[in-house]
């Protein structure tokens, strides 16, 4: 199977990285100082796996024609941009591997409904100062076709995946876990940036903790508009969407619990593009909701003054 990655961010590097090392034939394109670097150094992981390996690194997509499948790795407000370097390439599939739901929708008006997979990652992990990247997280890669079922090449990758050691699993009803993954990440977003905590330090405060819980509850009502079920995806979504708001800090206290002891340095992806001086990638996320959200009618108090909060944040980088 041919696997292009586009983007070399942490989860770029370590899909890349873990299919490399598998012997799999993996190009990863990248560009600037972060591409120079992997050109000359290889990919280096460390902490959940150890290892470092070298593979393709392409600066200039007219080196490449296409492929069996394009897992886009960027961050959102990079993708129009990121797709028209691979706009004339043609793949079997493709599919998404950044925060929201909006992907999906990116993907289609460039390589068609018809390539185009759902996908949603609930592994994480963190580039350092010197290059290398800390995998945190492997709590799930989960593909599907859109708006549901398994087929063949969904299988196929999937098994790719979970072959190289990432947790991968073709699902069924992979919109609903793209959503129920995104009620969960709005929320976790808006609270880390707002804190600048590690993950498990804003779930084991009741205050903050019920910030977060709000912010997941008003998001779920969308996903409720639009008839899609939500579902645990690795982490907690339905006690703290369905349940009284002291029940859904009990579960997100607890839940803080379990991250502590096993991903103790983990943090949201935005908070690390925070404390780096990095663009945040609200707008398509957590803006996407809010608009959403509006055009059906519904109120999201809190999510809004989070959005707005960090909308300046965001200006002042």
């Amino acid at each position: 199977m041919e696997i292009v990655v586009l983007g070399a961010g942490a989860l770029g590097s370590i899909i890349t990285g873990h299919l490399a090392r598998a012997g799999e034939s993996v190009s990863l394109i990248a560009r600037g100082d972060r591409a120079r670097f992997l050109q000359q150094n290889g990919i280096t992981v460390t902490g959940l796996n150890e290892f470092k390996v070298s593979c393709p690194v392409i600066t200039d997509t007219k080196a490449l024609s296409g492929g069996d499948a394009l897992i886009l790795a960027v961050k959102s407000h990079d993708v129009d941009a990121a797709l028209s370097s691979v706009a004339d390439m043609t793949f079997s599939s493709v599919l998404s591997v950044q925060n929201g739901v909006y992907g999906n929708e990116q993907l289609a008006r460039v390589f068609g409904s018809d390539a185009t997979l759902g996908a949603t990652a609930s592994f994480s992990g963190e580039v350092s100062p010197q290059g290398e990247v800390r995998f945190t997280v492997n709590g799930g890669f989960y593909i599907g076709e859109l708006p549901s079922g398994i087929s063949p090449r969904v299988e196929n990758l999937a098994t790719t995946l979970t072959n190289s050691g990432i947790n991968t699993a073709a699902v069924p009803n992979i919109q609903s876990l793209q959503w129920s993954k995104f009620v969960l990440w709005v929320a976790y977003t808006s609270i880390s940036v707002l804190t600048r905590l590690p993950t498990y330090k804003f779930l084991s405060d009741q205050d903050t903790a019920l910030l977060c819980a709000r912010i997941m509850r008003e998001v779920a009502t969308v996903a409720k508009h639009r008839e899609i079920a939500l579902e645990d995806v690795g982490f907690p979504v339905i006690s703290v969407v369905n349940d009284t708001e002291d029940a859904a800090v009990t579960v997100l206290n607890k839940f803080s619990n379990d991250l502590e002891e096993n991903s103790p340095y983990h943090r949201m992806s935005t908070l690390q593009d925070l404390e780096n001086g990095k663009r945040l990638e609200i707008d398509a996320t957590l803006g996407y909701a809010v608009d959403t959200a509006r055009m059906c009618g519904l109120a999201t108090p809190t999510l809004d003054v989070c959005y707005t909060l960090i909308k300046g944040i965001n200006r002042l980088l």
